[in-house]
């Protein structure tokens, strides 16, 4: 990968700001070293293995990395011959307990959840337990040796105290006899030596040796007599045990040398799983998406630059199907140099197996070489010395393009005469898109605009522009050629009107044409995306519908079902208690059969009736009973549907009568008819009566009400049907913004009187009526 490349899209950011969220140091190191991956299925592979990062932070957390850290010159020093010191053997103890919690935290994950690649990648470590466990034995965790490390230095800190201890004893008794020759009554320590401050009058009654003299000359130090012998053992005591120190250390580093290259994998494998959870972190504090690595195809929907907070204004951009060239245009600071960052900059990171601050998954086009040509228009040198600069770097370029290669050019040309720059811009062109690779180019030129209609291989976009406010907005519009805008901005700007027209006048006609046609293009572009977002808008909520009726129904058919065992158990337990009770019956008839007449084969058939009443899974539908003779001015119930009405009409032959149901009258078998009362004389068609209760009317309109009146009287209304037995009625709400129809669809959907609630017909409104089922 070309690194001047890395460095122009700044891919040095992203490093650092994965480099932040590691936890040591070797990931840190891992971090700042990364870079784009050579093969498209490492890049895959690193992706599915950051996307098991994601989730398993996201569910359990990311894994512990304390006490892991950088020991690879110690563990080397230790494999070359060379001794620890007691704070290296602790670090390097704690650090093999650091990446055996680790490894215990992701196998524990992975036996919960789906993490293969993760625990692949901790599979091959070593158990270091045992050489944790020497060390241990050794020193302890605030670094020090400890007294039990060995017999010998056991000994020796055990003699050491013993004669410390009679020093003190004989510094106490010395204080006590001599505390009039003293300056003050303390002990003073001059190097090694237990000294007493004695004044210079009476250095004589003190026997001893003097180790030092205070600046004034009045007090003299003086080692007393009695611990000199003792200090020397002691000495010699600590040059003992700082010799059995070191054995132990060079015995420890022994142990060290032999697992060295354990350890040193082990490390390997903790900075990568750091490095990878760093790159977890990041991705969640970007809201990263992961993203697909194709063939030469850009796809980025609403993508950001990763410097860029979240509300800067995202970018849709497509390359390579079917076009290879992207042509942008636009205005000065519009945002065409960071959209080609941007494009350039997520390409690197997708194929260094990082998500993507995009708004939903996108398409990355994996290439083998990334050139880019981004330069500072406002530098202070000659447009000779900035054109030649641009120059160089282009015919680098076209020296080592290939087909799988992304180029990122900006302001294309500029730097030179506008003539001659705009056909060597052309030329360029040519040739790259020639050579099969996959260009980006920003430019002012008008007739690159025209280069891109004739091109089938070439696309136009631009950085759109509101003229009103004079502002850039900094979204891209695919497919159209940018406005120069020049007149129209020193219109707004007050430029006097007989200068525009006399411009106006120096302006093509074709060229007149051709804004006014982009600015067509533009108005268009905007509708189709206006109409796009409310489509999918639209495509969402008919899904979340989808879904929360599936989930319904579900719920429905496992109720039905519990209900259905139910009974058929209860009823099982019914029959069960009956054929018992028959059979004492039956007993005792047989017994009396004599006096009674009573047949055996009259027994015999009233016990197969009784187990014909037994209920089992499947049984035969019961045949529809007898109908009394229907006539008109009848309350009937249409069976089929479950909804009451009355009989308006019947046919002469009686097999069939009309019935007013609500607001619609229909024909219906005779037969289909079951008989539930006489109508009233008042009754209007639509209006439903039961049992003396208040008129129902079979439709409700809440049209032009607020959500919450709206509730309020369908609650009402609701209660109002399941008493009057109305088992359909329809809710008129109108389509209006649709805020009143989806509240009112929420609402019934977790009614407990409704059963299930749909939109209604062509016939009863469409979308802006629902028709509800009620439990009757």
């Amino acid at each position: 990968m070309d690194e001047r490349a890395l460095d122009a899209l700044e891919f040095e950011f992203v490093r650092g700001e994965i480099a932040k969220c590691a936890q040591t140091s070797v990931g840190r190191a891992r971090a700042s070293g990364m870079a784009p991956f050579a093969e498209r299925a490492d890049a895959e592979d690193e992706l599915a293995r950051l996307d098991e990062a994601v989730r398993m932070l996201y569910r359990v957390g990311a894994p512990p990395f304390a006490g892991i850290e950088s020991l690879e010159d110690a563990v080397k020093r230790a494999q070359r011959g060379g001794t620890l010191s007691a704070d290296e053997a602790n670090r390097l103890a704690r650090c093999i307990a650091g990446m055996r919690a680790m490894r215990q935290f992701v196998e524990r994950a992975q036996e919960a959840g789906d993490f293969p690649r993760l625990a692949g990648t901790v599979a091959p470590m070593a158990d270091l337990r045992r050489t944790e466990q020497e060390i241990r034995q050794v020193v302890d965790e605030e670094g020090q040796v400890i007294d039990h490390a060995s017999p010998a230095l056991l000994r020796l800190r055990d003699e050491k105290r013993r004669r410390e201890g009679e020093i003190r004893a004989a510094l106490d008794r010395l204080l006590r006899t001599q505390a009039k020759y003293l300056q003050e009554p303390v002990i003073a320590m001059r190097g090694e030596h237990y000294c007493l401050p004695v004044r210079v009058e009476h250095k004589g009654q003190v026997p001893g040796i003097v180790r030092d003299v205070s600046s004034s000359g009045s007090t003299v130090f003086i080692e007393p007599r009695a611990i000199v012998e003792l200090s020397e053992r002691v000495r010699e005591i600590e040059v003992m045990e700082e010799r059995e120190v070191e054995r132990l250390l060079y015995q420890l580093a022994a142990a060290v040398a032999q697992v060295a290259d354990d350890f040193l994998q082990n490390l390997g494998v903790a900075a990568e799983m750091d490095f990878v959870f760093a790159k977890a972190a990041y991705a969640r504090r970007i809201d990263g998406k992961r993203p697909q690595l194709t063939d030469g195809v850009w796809r980025l929907h609403g993508a950001r630059h990763p410097k860029l907070d979240r509300d800067a204004v995202p970018i849709d951009v497509e390359l390579g199907d079917p076009f290879r060239l992207l042509i942008i245009t636009g205005p000065n600071t519009g945002g065409k140099t960071v959209t080609l960052k941007t494009i350039g900059l997520l390409t690197l990171m997708a194929m260094s197996g990082l998500f993507l601050p995009t708004k939903r998954e996108s398409d990355i086009g994996f290439c083998r070489h990334v050139f880019v040509d981004i330069g500072d228009e406002q530098s202070i040198e000659q447009n000779l010395s900035t054109f030649s600069s641009h120059m160089r770097r282009i015919i680098h370029m076209l020296a080592r393009v290939t087909p799988d290669s992304l180029v990122l050019l900006d302001e294309l040309g500029a730097g030179t005469d506008p003539a001659e720059g705009s056909a060597l811009a052309v030329a360029i062109l040519d040739e790259l898109t020639s050579a099969g690779a996959r260009v980006v180019a920003t430019t002012h030129y008008a007739e690159l605009k025209g280069y891109a209609f004739r091109n089938p291989a070439a696309e136009n976009a631009s950085m759109e522009f509101d003229v009103e406010t004079l502002r850039p907005t900094y979204r891209l519009l695919m497919g159209v050629p940018g406005r120069s805008n020049a007149l129209a901005i020193a219109e707004r700007l007050g430029m006097p009107k007989k200068i525009l027209e006399r411009a106006r006048s120096h302006v093509a006609e074709s060229d007149i044409h051709v804004e006014e046609l982009i600015g067509k293009l533009e108005a268009a572009s905007r509708e189709a995306e206006r109409l796009r977002d409310e489509a999918e808008r639209a495509l969402r909520e008919a899904r979340d519908q989808a879904a929360d009726l599936a989930r319904q129904k579900a719920a429905w058919e496992h109720a039905k079902e519990s209900l259905r065992t139910e009974a058929l158990r209860e009823a099982r337990d019914v029959v069960e208690r009956a054929r018992r009770e028959a059979d004492d019956v039956i007993r005792e008839i047989r017994s009396l059969r004599d006096r009674t007449g009573v047949k055996d084969h009259e027994l015999v058939e009233l016990r197969k009736r009784l187990e014909a009443a037994e209920p089992g899974e499947k049984r035969a539908a019961p045949t529809r009973r007898a109908q009394a003779e229907v006539r008109p001015g009848q309350r009937v119930r249409v069976l089929s549907l479950g909804q009451k009405g009355d009989v308006v009409e019947v046919a002469q032959d009686g097999k069939a009568a009309v019935v007013q149901l609500g607001a619609m009258r229909m024909k219906v078998d005779a037969r289909d008819l079951e008989v539930v009362g006489e109508v009233q004389p008042t009754a209007a068609p639509s209006v439903a009566r039961f049992r003396g209760t208040k008129d129902v009317r079979m439709e409700l309109d809440v049209r032009g009400e607020t959500v919450d009146d709206a509730i309020s009287r369908i609650d009402k209304y609701l209660d109002d049907a399941v008493v009057a037995g109305i088992s359909r009625v329809v809710i008129i709400h109108g389509k209006g913004t649709g805020a009143l129809r989806n509240a009112v669809r929420r609402y019934l959907r977790q009614h407990p009187h409704v059963k299930s609630s749909e939109a209604a017909g062509p016939g009863e409104g469409g979308d802006g009526a629902t028709v509800v089922h009620v439990r009757t």
